[in-house]
This record gives C-alpha cells, sequence and structure tokens, in this order.
C-alpha cells in the first residue's frame, strides 16, 4: 500500500537529519511492496540515541505545523501520533540490535533504510517472538516479494542465539494462530483475504522448512549471493554461492562487483 500523504510528508522533512545509525525500519521501506498500512518506524542502536532523535525530530515537525501526541515515553522506545489538516500517522523511534548483514543504505526520501534482507530477517523475529496477524501479511509479501521465506529464516537465525531454523519454523506456526477478528483492523489495498493469506503462509512454511532440513548446520546465518543476487541456494549446489554473514552494522560483500551489482538493482527497485 502507497504511503499516504502526511507519511511521505514527513519522510522528506525528516530525511535531512538522519545518518547511518537513524535508519527507517519496520515494514515502511516495503510498503510499495506490501499490500497493508503501516506505520513509520525509525531504528537507533542505542536507547540514549532513541530518546535525543525523538525530541529532536519532534520539535522540526511542531516547527513544520504537526500536532503531536506522545502515546508513549519509554527507554528505547518513543511513539507519536503526528497530525496536520485532516490526517495523522504514527511514528516510532527504537532501539534495535545492531547485527545485520549490510549497512544502511541512503535512500533521497527515507534518508536511510536498512537493507531489505536486514528487514526480512527482523520481520522474521517479529513473527515468532510475538502474536500480531500484520506478521503473517508480511511473511507472505516478503516470501513472494523479496526472497523464500526458507533462506530468510536460516539467515534470520544468525541473529537468534539459541534458535535453529527449524526452531524459528515451529515458533512460527505456534503464534500464527489467528481468527477473522484478528485480522480486522489491518488496512489493506487490495482487500485482505484472511483464509487465503493463513493457507499461503502455511504453505511457505512447509516449502521452508523442507528447505531448512537439507542444509548443512555449519552455515546457518548465512545468506548467498549469485552473481550479484541473494537468492536461496540449492542446497546440492552450494559451492556455487558466494556466502555472506552478519557483523555489527553491516558489511558489504568482498568484491566489489558483487557489491556494485547489488547497489544497482536496490536503486533500480527504488
Amino acid at each position: 500500500m502507497p504511503l499516504s500523504k502526511i507519511q511521505t510528508d514527513i519522510l522528506r522533512l525528516l530525511a535531512a537529519h538522519r545518518d547511518p545509525e537513524s535508519d527507517v525500519g519496520g515494514s515502511t521501506p516495503l510498503t510499495c511492496d506490501l499490500p497493508r498500512s503501516v506505520n513509520m518506524k525509525a531504528f537507533r542502536d542505542r536507547e540514549e540515541r532513541v530518546a535525543l532523535a525523538a525530541e529532536q525530530n519532534g520539535a522540526l515537525l511542531r516547527e513544520n505545523g504537526y500536532t503531536l501526541e506522545w502515546l508513549r515515553r519509554e527507554p528505547g522506545l518513543r511513539t507519536v501520533r503526528a497530525r496536520r489538516d485532516a490526517e495523522s500517522t504514527r511514528l516510532e523511534w527504537v532501539a534495535d540490535a545492531d547485527y545485520r548483514f549490510f549497512p544502511a543504505i541512503r535512500d533521497d526520501l527515507f534518508g536511510y533504510i536498512l537493507h531489505p534482507l536486514d528487514i526480512a530477517t527482523n520481520k522474521v523475529a517479529a513473527a515468532y517472538g510475538r502474536r500480531e496477524p500484520r506478521d503473517a501479511v508480511d511473511l507472505v509479501s516478503i516470501h513472494e516479494t523479496i526472497l523464500p521465506l526458507g533462506a530468510v529464516i536460516w539467515a534470520a537465525a544468525g541473529k537468534a542465539l539459541g534458535f535453529t531454523p527449524e526452531g524459528i519454523i515451529a515458533e512460527i506456526r505456534r503464534t500464527a494462530r489467528y481468527t477473522l477478528d484478528d485480522f480486522q483492523d489491518i488496512k489493506s489495498d487490495p482487500p485482505l483475504d484472511p483464509t487465503a493469506t493463513m493457507i499461503r503462509l502455511r504453505e511457505i512454511l512447509f516449502e521452508a522448512e523442507a528447505f531448512v532440513v537439507r542444509m548443512p548446520t555449519d552455515k546457518v546465518g548465512l545468506i548467498f549471493l549469485q552473481d550479484g543476487v541473494i537468492v536461496q541456494p540449492d542446497p546440492d549446489r552450494l559451492d556455487a554461492y558466494q556466502t555472506h554473514g552478519g557483523v555489527r552494522r553491516g558489511h558489504w560483500p568482498t568484491s566489489i562487483d558483487i557489491t556494485a551489482a547489488m547497489l544497482e538493482r536496490y536503486n533500480k527497485r527504488n
């Protein structure tokens, strides 16, 4: 679902005040690929920077005619509802772990955003750590627009100490038990079909499980690249791919050619 006018206006206003440690995360950068509406989240890796960024951004919004209603002011989390004219939207500033596969990417609209693969692995972590029907929608969309869910879960296990890919799948299945009423608050364009969504989620979790059980455990937490593209590998041909792991604040592949190809594809996508 495209961003609303107030969301776009706020993102453009705040973009100049972002840096690689102040990226836009959550589902916001993926709204062109995800059918549901989203709130906006800015992630920082230290709690004290969250509080400072929220206050500085809030002051800038007020200077530009927005009315703010602070909903939460907690360590590592600030939430505000911003209003102007007849529109409103929620913004969140959140402390987030800085272990990722790639550095934050410069973006004209968002300032800096997480790489789509890091957003996808974070969404997997959210899906097994809470019970929110929007996560089911996002996992299906990630599988169909970014990377097969098996490869995303395989990579996400590198960020989840003590979890195996099979364990992550089991936890998602355990939490993803929703009723029709649970989906009522999700705004979506086109309209969401909860039954079809849940059937599709079960299908892709089955496919993901079939993939991860064939993978060698010494490569858990890695992603696989082929000609500069992140792919779900063939477990029988792993030597045909370049592997890439996560580190604090992320890093690009050692091959300059692969890094350039990845950035070129990202720029075309956006």
